[in-house]
């Protein structure tokens, strides 16, 4: 017996060359499909509480950003590994990273590959040697806690340069 499939589409389909752009479009929409679940899970679109729509506008842009970002992370973690992490992460994150390779003795991140790694372990990825490779789950999970610590990063960087600022202004 064999299986056929059709695809139901709205737009026309009059050669070839436009059914296999048609198809390129579906394929796409299993990362579609992930983007919004990161939105709404991972980015808790849902539980914003705001009431004004402009308010809610502003903060579904805001969390569509983010998992887009996820998204982009999982997805070129895998796929180009080798890049340089500052294309996705900024100083203080790749830094808040190495601490937590340093304190996990694990090898810094000095690939992309290797900071997604790292972020995602941050985030409870196990890393065993048979382990497919992270999901944006726990990519989301680490890059929680990566954000908490940048965020502490940044009070500590505040607080010497006001303990600095009082010092010069204290009498000797």
């Amino acid at each position: 017996m064999r299986l056929e499939w059709f695809l139901l589409t709205s737009v026309p389909v009059e050669a070839a060359p436009s059914a296999e752009r048609l198809l390129r479009w579906y394929r796409l929409r299993w990362r579609i499909e992930e983007w919004h679940r990161v939105l709404k899970t991972g980015c808790r679109a849902e539980y914003l509480g705001l009431r004004r729509r402009e308010r809610l506008e502003r903060a579904i842009t805001i969390k569509a950003v983010i998992a887009w970002r996820l998204l982009a992370l999982t997805l070129l973690g895998r796929e180009t590994p080798e890049l340089s992490p500052d294309i996705l992460f900024s100083d203080l994150e790749l830094l808040a990273l190495e601490d937590f390779a340093r304190d996990r003795r694990l090898p810094p991140p000095t690939t992309l590959g290797q900071a997604v790694l790292t972020l995602a372990i941050q985030g409870g990825y196990l890393n065993r040697r048979r382990d497919p490779p992270p999901g944006v789950q726990k990519i989301w999970e680490g890059f929680i806690r990566l954000q908490a610590t940048v965020d502490a990063y940044q009070r500590l960087l505040r607080l010497r340069q006001h303990s600095q600022f009082w010092q010069r202004l204290s009498p000797d």
